[in-house]
């Protein structure tokens, strides 16, 4: 089942068209991940997806429903949840702090605000599920830090637990490992992985359902090792879309992308 589907999608920023007709679909549980080469496009296409950018021409669709013009806090209410490759948290506040703010918000949102002193003191039921957060994302030891004080990845994780606490149904990861260790990135792919089961399996997606996560991502083992399909760009428009094997063995790809030795490229995006 489709979750997110995209038609037609172009997108011209005055005389320069970046987008020429992209049609892809992103199916409920699976890694959806978008590479390129430096100038593809696919940062205007994250853009586009997430409503931080308006497409020209076309239909974005989010779980059946015409979202093309719809702006990016009224996606992020109706489940679609957003990191972003320099991590965007509150400073000031604790990582608990964060992270009790995303979820008070939510529940704003969701008129189910169980706590009238929620400005002063959060209720327990909302601490609780701050600290389970922060426990999911490796982070519970760190809750009373302030955010500044955290180090790049660690702030990445917290970034992270903020989005979750908004509980998506579908999780846009803008360069999730970018400026990471190897080591750092290879526990941040088990992360992902870990965040997209159910609850019921020991993961962190809370309404009973496989999460969905559409990402950019230019460490290419990264990619190999969690996405179920891939979708290549190359000057605006879309050249492939398939299996990790289908990409890794598409000569147009290779030409233009990986390379005749699969070696992996830093991309920026």
């Amino acid at each position: 089942m489709s979750i997110l589907e995209l038609s037609g999608i172009e997108k011209s920023y005055g005389p320069i068209k970046v987008l020429h007709g992209i049609n892809a679909t992103v199916e409920e549980g699976e890694v959806f991940a978008i590479i390129g080469p430096n100038g593809a496009g696919k940062t205007t296409l994250f853009k586009v997806m997430t409503g931080e950018s308006y497409a020209n021409a076309g239909t974005v669709r989010f779980d059946g429903r015409d979202v093309t013009f719809e702006p990016p806090h009224l996606r992020t209410r109706a489940g679609v949840g957003r990191t972003f490759q320099v991590a965007r948290v509150f400073n000031p506040l604790t990582a608990i702090g964060n992270v009790i703010v995303a979820i008070e918000a939510r529940k704003k949102a969701q008129n189910r605000d169980d706590n009238p002193w929620w400005a002063v003191k959060p209720s327990a039921s909302t601490r609780e599920e701050a600290l389970h957060l922060l426990e999911g994302v490796s982070l519970a030891g760190k809750a009373n830090f302030a955010a500044t004080d955290l180090s790049h990845g660690d702030r990445k994780r917290l970034e992270l637990a903020i989005t979750l606490a908004g509980r998506p149904r579908i999780l846009m990861m803008d360069e999730p490992t970018a400026g990471m260790s190897p080591g750092d990135r290879e526990q941040v792919s088990l992360l992902i992985e870990r965040i997209m089961k159910p609850e019921a399996e020991g993961g962190l997606s809370a309404d009973g359902r496989k999460l969905t996560v559409v990402m950019t991502e230019h460490d290419m083992s990264v990619i190999f090792g969690l996405a179920s399909r891939i979708l290549v760009m190359n000057q605006g428009e879309l050249i492939a879309l398939g299996t990790v094997d289908e990409i890794r063995n598409n000569p147009q790809v290779r030409e233009v992308y990986l390379g005749t030795e699969d070696q992996t490229l830093e991309i920026v995006a």
